[in-house]
């Protein structure tokens, strides 16, 4: 997608504003705004009166897909926080772009938003245009639509939506940061990193996943071999039969923490990107509570109530941070213990295998078959003890960053 750019550089028709502004707003349950910033009316260009009232709608752009805001909804509806890419309308008709982080309250929802700057941001837009021409030309259901972003999201790397929200956010803040001349914030640095880690970690355990399961048809060749070497019971048979079901047990493990709703994997990974996401709302929340104290007095908008409620949300995003990284750490010390348990299962696929291949050697030329089944198996054997490897070194990293957060370094 091009634009034309006038001699500042600025996409044409794209409203301006700093990487140091942040919009605010906040709305009953029904999205009727109650309050917002002086960001919010200056670039949205509508006046006080037309905002306070309105319903947040009123700058919504169609370019931004309805599959987006029906998987806000479904979040928020839940009294989950959640965050988007948004392309809004301004009143004149130009546009702009932001990352909106939404948080529930009691009387409806808050919504701090920034302005987006990575390679991410760049990708989401691509993705949003060809959402929202489909939306249009195929009259998709938002249903419909908000599975194909998800859809698209998981075939970027990504295990969930929420995982992606939190990564996005935590790279647009360190972005922010840099635009902005700061030194890098550590805790958002450690969740990106650890963040990313699960991901591979997952990844890594699907992959396993399907080593485990290809290996499947050796022993059967195994049997086939034996068939042809020996009576119905022979030591090859055993050993074809020892190892499948050894096999199976070790398959059965894994898919149950990498396959499935709420698996193991999954549910670590939802846990981390809560906290990450809740830590980068919190940051957020106070830049915006510190630049009300320099806010001009608006008619309808009570500054230091407004300041009082953001105080109380980022209250509430750290303890929630805590307590989403407390129930990771338990998921994870499972996790640990699965891994460990896989280990110690492949122990024994091995001692099976190396009774394959002494039988490989009393068969002599006769085992020429038997010889490459058991060669099959140590290619096997090596992507899964490489794999294991990853998973363990991962786990352990994930594990540490955890326990330093977990131990009270969530202040800083």
């Amino acid at each position: 997608m091009t634009h034309q750019h006038d001699l500042s550089g600025q996409p044409e028709g794209e409203v301006n504003f700093g990487f140091e502004d942040l919009f605010f707003s906040r709305t009953d349950r029904r999205g009727v705004i109650l309050a917002g910033n002086d960001v919010f009316q200056r670039v949205s260009g509508f006046a006080w009166a037309e905002l306070l009232g309105a319903p947040h709608k009123i700058i919504r752009h169609p370019d931004t897909p309805r599959a987006v805001f029906r998987i806000l909804w479904d979040a928020l509806g839940g009294g989950h926080p959640m965050g988007g890419y948004v392309k809004n309308r301004a009143r004149n008709g130009d546009y702009y772009w932001v990352f909106a982080v939404i948080l529930p309250t009691d009387e409806g929802f808050l919504s701090i938003r920034l302005k987006p700057s990575t390679p991410l941001f760049t990708q989401i837009g691509a993705v949003y245009a060809d959402l929202a021409a489909r939306e249009r030309t195929e009259r998709l259901d938002p249903g419909d639509s908000a599975r194909m972003l998800w859809t698209t999201v998981t075939e970027a790397g990504f295990t969930s939506y929420t995982t992606f929200m939190a990564s996005a956010l935590g790279q647009e803040l360190a972005a922010r940061d840099t635009r902005l001349g700061r030194p890098a914030d550590p805790r958002t640095r450690r969740l990106i990193e650890m963040n990313d880690a699960l991901e591979r970690v997952t990844q890594e355990q699907k992959k396993l996943l399907r080593s485990f399961e290809a290996l499947q048809s050796i022993p059967n060749n195994m049997r086939l071999v034996a068939s042809r070497l020996e009576p119905s019971g022979g030591p090859v048979s055993a050993i074809s039969e020892n190892y499948r079901a050894s096999s199976l047990v070790i398959s059965d493990r894994l898919r149950s923490f990498v396959s499935g709703r709420e698996n193991l994997c999954d549910r670590v990974s939802r846990q981390v990107a809560r906290a990450l996401f809740l830590l980068g709302a919190n940051r957020v929340l106070a830049e915006m509570i510190a630049s009300f104290r320099q806010a001009d007095p608006v008619a309808g908008v009570d500054w230091p109530m407004e300041a009082e409620k953001l105080g109380r949300a980022r209250d509430l995003t750290l303890q929630e941070s805590r307590t989403a990284l407390a129930s990771a750490v338990g998921h994870a010390e499972e996790l640990a213990r699965s891994s460990a348990e896989i280990r110690r299962l492949m122990l024994g696929l091995d001692t099976i295998r190396v009774m394959g291949r002494v039988e490989c050697g009393r068969l002599r030329e006769n085992g020429t078959g038997l010889v490459a089944t058991i060669d099959q198996l140590d290619l096997f054997h090596a992507e899964i003890k490489t794999r294991l490897e990853t998973i363990l070194r991962l786990s352990e990293q994930i594990g540490g960053v955890m326990n330093r957060f977990v131990a009270g370094d969530l202040q800083g």
